[in-house]
């Protein structure tokens, strides 16, 4: 069985300042361009963890499509569903780095998940009903999200959520249908109970997803070199982990890093290992990402994160 990953696929632009960011002017850097978008990058992780991953989403008819449709060919990720709009440019994510290269600031133009509807959702339902996993992130509309959740409610496959960015994460605000797992960061968390939360009352934390979203059974809360939470909600397990710092001149883009963590998590998961243990493959899989200059490091493969 395979992994099916639904959402944002884009390319991704970026600028890193060589010395440290001055607003409103030119600041001297380093611009590149990569694939992105956080499915995406999910199933070129997973492809490289040699996981079978069929992507579900929108390119555009355009020379950014092409280049993306060819190597996710090339990583021998399944292209078979993909909706190549007419209407629509191919999603494009701009991020702005300091010289830290800790992202600043950010723009995504992502109109063409629109085409990422209900009626395309229901047009691959056989295919995703035979998935041992289905992933999904928030680029996706909140009507697709709950339908996506509703018909699989009662299905075997487990899924998978992440909440892609502060604003994007308050989609699931008024979700009531059961997710499984859902992964996202503590900026991310302050945004869906629009509050300051603090990192290490982790029983307050896990009483405000008790309380506000008890249909999500387990959360895995990222927070950097200060650690990663995970709670249950069914059973009101919670539990630290901690995470080992990374030398700062080690560092060399820390975008990415979050989706490659929900990656190593995600194989774990389809290998039937425990949730400690496939937390630890995430860990280690967003580590190999900090060091990478790439959205998706090269040196990413099973062997590097058992």
């Amino acid at each position: 069985m395979s992994i099916s990953v639904i959402g944002g696929i884009n390319l991704d632009l970026k600028g890193s300042s060589y010395q440290k960011l001055e607003l409103k002017t030119s600041n001297p850097g380093n611009i590149f361009y990569s694939s992105g978008g956080v499915s995406r990058n999910v199933a070129h992780n997973l492809s490289k963890l040699k996981i079978p991953v069929n992507l579900f989403g929108s390119i555009g008819k355009d020379v950014f499509g092409q280049i993306l449709l060819q190597e996710l060919k090339d990583l021998n990720i399944g292209t078979e569903c993909l909706k190549i709009s007419d209407k629509y440019q191919t999603g494009i994510y701009l991020a702005v780095l300091d010289e830290k290269k800790d992202m600043m600031v950010s723009i995504s133009d992502m109109k063409i998940m629109k085409e990422v509807n209900v009626n395309y959702i229901e047009s691959h339902k056989e295919i995703l009903e035979n998935s041992k996993i289905i992933f999904i992130d928030t680029n996706l509309k909140e009507s697709v999200i709950g339908h996506i959740l509703k018909i699989f409610q009662n299905k075997k496959a487990l899924i998978v959520v992440n909440s892609v960015s502060n604003k994007k994460v308050k989609k699931l605000a008024n979700i009531k249908e059961k997710i499984d797992y859902l992964t996202l960061n503590l900026l991310e968390t302050e945004s869906l109970f629009e509050r300051k939360i603090d990192f290490l009352d982790i029983d307050n934390i896990s009483e405000l997803f008790q309380k506000k979203h008890s249909n999500i059974c387990n959360i895995v809360i990222t927070n950097g070199e200060k650690g990663v939470i995970y709670i249950n909600n069914k059973n009101k397990i919670k539990r630290f982990y901690s995470v080992e710092k990374i030398k700062e001149k080690d560092i060399v883009d820390s975008n990415g890093a979050g989706d490659a963590f929900t990656a190593g998590l995600i194989f774990g998961l389809y290998q039937n290992e425990s949730v400690e243990k496939s937390i630890e493959y995430g860990i280690k899989a967003s580590q190999i990402t900090l060091k990478s200059p790439k959205t998706v490091a090269d040196e990413m493969s099973p062997e590097i994160i058992i």
